[in-house]
């Protein structure tokens, strides 16, 4: 191992033990408005602010782009880091200059954001509106304008008496400065978001000319309706390229002059003569445990439960399998860091139940199951209502069922498992989480997927449209029932996700599938390219 691999390690590893050598110094208090829950060790006036301020976003956007909703829509929660030390806390892979990351994945979904870092705001209003799309009804839009959309509408400024929106983004103006318009990526290859194989471009590129792109078609009344012209025409499977060619007249070259001309003059932006109201903000205190354990019980829900094998990308660099290599080797320091914190934190015997439901995690991550298991099952009583505990006790004993368990042992802890997580939702019925855990109850079982399969599925799916595993598996279920058009509708909005990573292939696979079904063209898409300034983590798989 290097020195610099020992010494990122060797700092983890401090980040993580100061979490709990010292607990936290001020209160951490709990701010609740309509939309979301904000975590933050700081002061009541500070995070009552800070919650009204990202409340006002939230209602700035729905002024926008209404969201009609059938139900009540699970709040995000955020958790404000002060500075390098949480950051690393939170997350000890983060790097120096990220300002805050969004985590869509299998367990709960939330955003941290770095208050000591300048672009902590705009880092929480562009990954709000990655969370906020995937809300909208047509939501499969093609990568270059997830990004664009999240780019323009997060260096808004949001104040108590207006909100000033479309703002220039010196970040990527920077872009456009520094480098000649011939070198710019070709406006064609940004609206497939194709990345050349020689690697020519950026990724910086990219962002900044879907950025600008965005800005150019929202700038006008008539640019915009091309834009809605766009947009529908591409969720309803017309070619991106194809699509805005006809609908604003102007080849892929000239549009980039169009952009590259709007960009050199004065970029306009827009004050709504909207009045937002303040929020109602509930504040609580977090329990001296809580406190203690907020960024080890955010990181075991992060982390899978089992870790898939790296694969090396097709025509890989030596540099590239080095870096590789490297980052899936740290991650498993980690990842045994992790767990091994987990359980000194939870030694001595107590009836914490957030102390036993971090204990116990741990051991799952450690492929003890059992021992998780047993840890907690004294506090399973009949008079039990933790949503969180009944539905840990469940997915312990679903990891302990597999095709090598005696079927009685197996059929036992399913049925044990199923009664969990009926308790669990009478207690919690909006936890996507739940709908998920009664999921993994029925794959492989006779006659999956059913109505009730599909109906459990479409119900997490509503309460968590963000969630890429939730979207696979609901996906993957219309497969098999031969509904390959509700198949690819699902899935799309993952296969065109700008960042990338394993759950972007998969994606892509499946869009691939239904398509051939469909009797659609199959047109293979290069990778989105990952942007450097920016942080999303790759979601969990179970």
């Amino acid at each position: 191992m290097s020195p610099a691999t020992i010494g990122k390690s060797l700092l983890a590893a401090a980040a993580i033990a100061l979490s709990l050598s010292s607990p936290a110094s001020a209160e951490w208090l709990r701010a609740e408005t309509q939309n979301f829950i904000i975590y933050g060790d700081t002061n009541e006036r500070t995070l009552r602010n800070y919650a009204q301020k990202v409340q006002r976003f939230d209602s700035f956007l729905r002024t926008y782009y209404p969201i009609p909703t059938d139900f009540e829509v699970p709040k995000l929660e955020v958790y404000l880091a002060d500075g390098r030390r949480d950051m690393l806390k939170a997350e000890p892979s983060i790097g120096a200059s990220v300002g805050g990351f969004y985590s869509p994945n299998s367990g709960r979904i939330h955003a941290v954001v770095d208050t000591d870092s300048a672009a902590g705001t705009l880092v929480l209003f562009h990954e709000y509106a990655h969370h906020f799309m995937f809300q909208m009804r047509a939501n499969a839009y093609p990568a270059w304008f997830v990004e664009g959309f999240a780019e323009y509408y997060a260096t808004a400024d949001v104040r108590p008496d207006r909100i000033e929106f479309g703002r220039h983004d010196k970040d990527r103006m920077s872009f456009f400065v520094q480098l000649s318009p011939n070198s710019w990526a070709p406006m064609a290859d940004v609206l497939k978001w194709k990345v050349l194989g020689s690697g020519r471009y950026r990724a910086g590129d990219y962002y900044a000319q879907a950025w600008g792109l965005t800005h150019y078609l929202l700038s006008t009344p008539e640019r915009k309706q091309m834009l809605a012209q766009y947009l529908t025409a591409v969720t309803q499977g017309e070619d991106s390229l194809v699509a805005m060619e006809r609908v604003t007249g102007r080849s892929a070259a000239q549009l980039q002059t169009d952009m590259r001309l709007y960009l050199s003059g004065s970029i306009q932006s827009f004050i709504p003569q909207v009045e937002f109201p303040t929020s109602d903000v509930e504040i609580s205190r977090l329990s001296p445990s809580q406190a203690e354990l907020i960024w080890l019980d955010l990181r075991l829900d992060r982390e899978p439960v089992k870790v898939e094998p790296v694969e090396p990308a097709e025509g890989e660099t030596e540099a590239v399998r080095r870096r590789r290599e490297t980052a899936v080797r740290e991650d498993a320091e980690h990842r045994a860091e992790l767990i091994r914190t987990a359980l000194a934190a939870t030694q001595e015997p107590t009836d914490d139940l957030l102390r036993l439901r971090v204990a116990a995690r741990a051991h799952r991550l450690s492929g003890n199951s059992k021992a998780g298991f047993e840890l907690i099952e004294p506090h399973l009583t009949r008079t039990q209502t933790d949503p969180d505990l009944l539905r840990l006790a469940a997915d312990l004993l679903l990891d302990q069922t597999g095709p090598e368990t005696d079927p009685a042992e197996a059929t036992g802890n399913l049925r044990e498992a199923r009664s969990y997580l009926v308790r669990s939702l009478d207690t919690d019925p909006l936890n996507f989480l739940t709908y998920r855990s009664i999921n993994l109850t029925r794959v492989g079982q006779p006659g999956y997927p059913n109505d009730n399969d599909l109906n459990v599925l479409e119900l997490a799916n509503g309460l968590a449209p963000q969630s890429f595993d939730i979207r696979m598996r609901l996906a993957q279920a219309y497969l098999a029932r031969e509904r390959p058009d509700l198949a690819l509708a699902t899935v799309r909005p993952v296969a065109n996700s700008p960042h990338g990573g394993s759950w972007t292939r998969r994606a892509k696979a499946l869009v691939a599938t239904a398509q051939a079904a469909l009797g659609q063209p199959v047109e293979p898409v290069s990778e989105a390219p990952a942007d450097p300034g920016e942080a999303e983590a790759e979601p969990a798989a179970d």
